[in-house]
């Protein structure tokens, strides 16, 4: 189908998905700013808002199909603004979320996710020799034979190990 040809009911449900959390969090900042839910007027703005970006993937959307649709999801903002509020959301921390994070951030978090993944190994290592596991030159741990005979199980490699490797490096 043509996006010429669209209306909003056309569109898939991650697109209606983005433009649901769009609406949310246009809400919410409205409601962290003002503390009140925006008015009827305000309401308008917003929707226009929207409006440009929902037309855009679908021209055959009309802007009063748009707004009841809106209408319909407000009805349950205010509980779930009041819960976010509640939960410690600020216009710092919504505003965050499109923080792009630096390289420092990023290193950081790579070297957590590394230390992460080196524990789980060691806790695999520890709980294999305290098991008295079955081990051969490819396999760390043997789960168990096919019916053919043939044994399965991790592969050395796939615990980022040399055959017969000390258990207790890293």
């Amino acid at each position: 189908m043509s996006r010429a040809d669209r209306s909003y009911k056309d569109l898939k449900q991650k697109q209606k998905s983005a433009i649901a959390d769009k609406t949310y969090r246009m809400y919410l900042k409205f409601y962290l700013v003002n503390q009140r839910m925006p008015t009827d007027t305000e309401k308008d703005s917003i929707c226009r808002t929207l409006f440009t970006s929902v037309y855009a993937l679908a021209p055959r959307t009309e802007y009063d199909e748009f707004c009841k649709i809106v209408d319909k999801r407000e009805a349950g903002y205010k509980e779930r603004i009041l819960r976010d509020i509640q939960n410690g959301i600020t216009p710092e921390k919504l505003n965050m979320k499109k923080h792009k994070k630096t390289p420092e951030e990023k290193a950081a978090v790579l070297k957590m996710k590394r230390k992460q993944r080196r524990a789980k190994r060691k806790a695999i290592n520890k709980q294999a020799v305290e098991n008295n596991i079955d081990q051969d030159d490819t396999f760390f741990y043997i789960a168990g034979d096919t019916s053919g005979g043939a044994p399965y199980g991790v592969t050395w490699e796939e615990m980022g190990l040399e055959p017969w490797q000390e258990l207790e490096e890293e």
